[in-house]
Formats: structure tokens, sequence, C-alpha cells
């Protein structure tokens, strides 16, 4: 299974930087990881389930050695604004200055969007299919910068079709339809992070 394409870019970035210590913070399957190692980063993949709660990254221990790059394209997806944002703030204190962070989250614009049960604002679970009971938050573009503004510079964020990139391997049962995924290329800036 190909890696994510934000596993690409980040790639370009970081070696543009000169390489570099990388996070990949929900990590799946792994995809993105093992792209990262054999691009030749040292990569820390932290799993789906212990990144969907901020105190994952509050255990990694960063010493000397902050992260010159965070890659996300699952665990950002799910759960409620609060917990989007209390992981964002995490993941901003485990960075070096400057460092890239890339990521995806779910858009309003996507078909799932105000489907299911709903558990939070623009929070709603899924009632059947592979990720039945999940809670998924959706973001307009006017409510993620607020949430990403505070720690890093927006490079770029763009809203695309998710159905090809996310696959029938990650949803078997009940392959995407029309899903819309924002892709955030950013940058940390010198913010402190309370």
């Amino acid at each position: 299974m190909p890696a994510h394409p934000l596993a690409g870019e980040l790639i370009q970035a970081l070696r543009r930087r000169g390489g570099g210590r990388v996070l990949d913070f929900g990590s799946g399957m792994g995809r993105n990881a093992e792209t990262l190692k054999g691009a030749g980063f040292d990569v820390l993949a932290i799993e789906d389930g212990a990144a969907e709660g901020a105190d994952a990254l509050a255990e990694v221990d960063v010493g000397d050695a902050p992260f010159d790059g965070v890659l996300s394209t699952h665990a950002l997806l799910h759960g409620t604004p609060q917990s989007v944002r209390e992981r964002v703030v995490a993941i901003a204190r485990v960075l070096s200055g400057e460092a890239c962070f890339f990521a995806t989250f779910a858009s309003t614009r996507d078909a799932r969007y105000g489907r299911g049960e709903q558990v939070a604002e623009a929070t709603f679970a899924p009632l059947d299919g592979d990720e039945r009971g999940v809670p998924h938050v959706y973001f307009d573009e006017a409510r993620l910068r607020a949430i990403i503004a505070p720690y890093f510079r927006v490079a770029s964020l763009d809203e695309s079709a998710a159905d090809t990139i996310a696959g029938t391997w990650a949803h078997p049962t009940s392959p995407l339809r029309a899903a819309v995924h924002w892709m955030l290329c950013a940058v940390r800036t010198d913010a402190r992070v309370v």
C-alpha cells in the first residue's frame, strides 16, 4: 500500500532542511513510517490508539533532540474539537523551531459530515461500517486555522478528495465515498506552548 501523499511532501521539505528526526503520529498500518525510514529519517511511530490522547506525547522525551517534522494522517480526524486542539498543542511541544507539521483533518464538505450520532460540536460517530462508533470531527477553514495559528505558520491548507488516498485497505467493508480532508503543511513558530 502506498504512503500518504503528505509523506512525500514531508520528505522533500525535510531534505531541503538537511534531514532530521520525524514523528509519525497515529501511524496506522505503518505505511508512512516505513516510507520515512526508507528515506533515511530517524522515525518514532506512535500508533493510532495511543495517538488519540495528547498524553501519548507527554511521555515522549525529546531532551536535546526535538522532532524536525511530524506527519499525522489519521489521528487528527478522530475525537472532538477539544481533543484535536489538545493533540495539536502536544505536537507543538515536541517540535524544534521551524519544524514541519503535515497533517490531515476532516472537512465539513465531507459527505459524512452531519451523519451518525452527534457526540460533540461538529463531531459525529458513524452508526455502521468500519468506523462504527468512532467520533469524527469536521472543520471549516476558519475553525481549523484557529486551532493551528497559535503555534504554526500555515504554508498550505487545501481540501482534497480522500477516497483513494485512504484506500479500501483502511475501509474494507464500507469504502469511502465523497470523503474530503484538509491537507495541512505548516511550520512551527516561536510561540510559547502552555
